[in-house]
């Protein structure tokens, strides 16, 4: 089976997830207070829509038994609360109303009720009833103001958390070409949490450092293109004296340290979540290469896989899939011969982090058995 790549279309370029707007939802953001624009802000998402070549929005499906009104409850989702309206969680932002009147339109709170019905032209939408102003806690004596609740994120954070700090993709080179760990102090084939080790390879200026190992080479399914080399986490190394070779010590490790392994810098704090479910542009297909979780066997909902497009073809994170199982051949009991069986859906992946010939995506509906391999394409 050969993966066919979607051509890069205009304006489906990724942006970087700190810079979308958690706005779950599919407008564009209304303009700042002060009426000037925010600088680095990207176009916005239905911008970006209109903006793909052929990718006109399709006809909403309503579930028949969709509520009038729901409370936002903590735990919710972006994605579980567009279930209960839609057929297709994804088309979100074709019901979405934002309530200009509010504070934070875009975004959607615990406790927030939303309200379903039809505009004059008799479209579906959905908003969010006027809300008290949000509780504020007040730091002194700093003047400073934080906020007593989040919005709700697209996907579990649990699920996906620990893979959007600690998921690497590199080349041969790049990975040749990372400080790697020496040695320990105490002549041990292995190393584990308060272990002391030495690095090289870099100026260590950084009081914490990723420690990842290189895993199996990631190629795409038919043609064996190399798309790069996962890494594995290993834990993490805190500085205590640099020089040729630094000295640091292990911490917060979840497997054994070897020699060889790679120290990575740990990169800032970054809005982990902003973005919002939209389907990947028609005609988009490709496979799921391998999964992320070592630990288990099976591939089910929630579970993190990563695919052979990436940037380059134009995914960003918040795009949609559909997964489809292999089609096999069975020999035909009645006029005998070989007859191929097709595919049939096995669910839906939505894409979290983006590198240039890959993608992490989490598994959001399993509606059977998922495998590696397995076609993801335009759902």
């Amino acid at each position: 089976m050969n993966t066919t790549h979607s051509p890069r279309r205009p304006g489906t370029a990724l942006w970087p997830a700190t810079a979308i707007l958690l706005a779950a939802c599919a407008q564009p953001p209304s303009p700042p207070e002060s009426g000037s624009s925010v600088a680095g802000e990207p176009p916005s998402a239905a911008s970006s829509a209109q903006a793909i070549a052929g990718a006109a929005p399709a006809e909403v499906s309503l579930r028949p038994d969709h509520p009038q009104t729901y409370t936002v409850v903590p735990g919710d989702t972006l994605w579980s609360i567009a279930g209960r309206f839609l057929k297709n969680p994804w088309q979100w932002r074709e019901i979405w109303r934002q309530n200009p009147q509010l504070r934070n339109p875009n975004r959607i709170y615990p406790g927030d009720v939303l309200q379903f019905s039809y505009d004059a032209n008799g479209k579906p939408q959905l908003t969010v009833a006027e809300r008290e102003e949000v509780p504020l806690l007040k730091l002194a004596p700093e003047v400073r103001v934080e906020t007593l609740t989040q919005p709700i994120p697209p996907v579990p954070r649990d699920a996906v958390e620990s893979f959007l700090i600690r998921a690497l993709v590199l080349s041969d080179g790049e990975w040749q070409k990372s400080p790697y760990i020496v040695a320990d102090d105490d002549n041990q084939v292995v190393y584990a949490d308060r272990d002391r080790v030495y690095a090289r390879g870099a100026a260590f200026d950084q009081p914490r450092y990723q420690v990842f190992r290189a895993g199996e080479p990631l190629r795409e399914p038919g043609s064996g293109r190399y798309l790069g080399t996962a890494g594995i986490y290993i834990g993490e190394a805190i500085l205590e004296k640099d020089d040729d070779p630094a000295t640091f010590r292990l911490t917060n490790t979840v497997a054994p340290v070897h020699a060889g392994d790679r120290l990575f810098e740990i990169q800032g704090e970054r809005e982990l979540y902003s973005f919002e479910p939209h389907p990947v542009p028609p005609d988009t297909e490709g496979f799921i290469i391998a999964q992320l979780n070592p630990d288990v066997t099976q591939i089910t909902q929630y579970s993190s896989v990563i695919i052979n497009l990436g940037g380059q073809e134009g995914l960003e994170p918040g795009h949609v899939l559909a997964i489809y199982g292999r089609g096999r051949e069975v020999e035909d009991p009645v006029r005998g011969g070989s007859v191929k069986l097709p595919g049939e859906r096995a669910g839906l992946v939505m894409v979290y982090k983006v590198h240039e010939l890959v993608s992490y995506a989490l598994v959001m509906q399993a509606e059977r058995a998922i495998r590696l391999q397995d076609r993801v394409t335009t759902p």
